[in-house]
């Protein structure tokens, strides 16, 4: 996991921004990166976890 990612974790963990579990994030990642999509929208998201991981 990249140094990005612990930093975004660490800071919505300590302001209580929930956050998708490591195991759900690795499993969207590795299912977006076997199918590339055109375009990424990320509804909902507070901290930008997947566009962080992802690109």
């Amino acid at each position: 996991m990249s140094e990005i990612i612990k930093e975004i974790k660490e800071k919505a963990l300590d302001e209580h921004i929930p956050i998708v579990q490591d195991d759900v994030l690795r499993e969207i990642a590795k299912c977006l990166k076997d199918n590339p999509p055109k375009t990424f929208l990320e509804i909902g998201a507070a901290v930008r976890l997947f566009c962080n991981l992802l690109f």
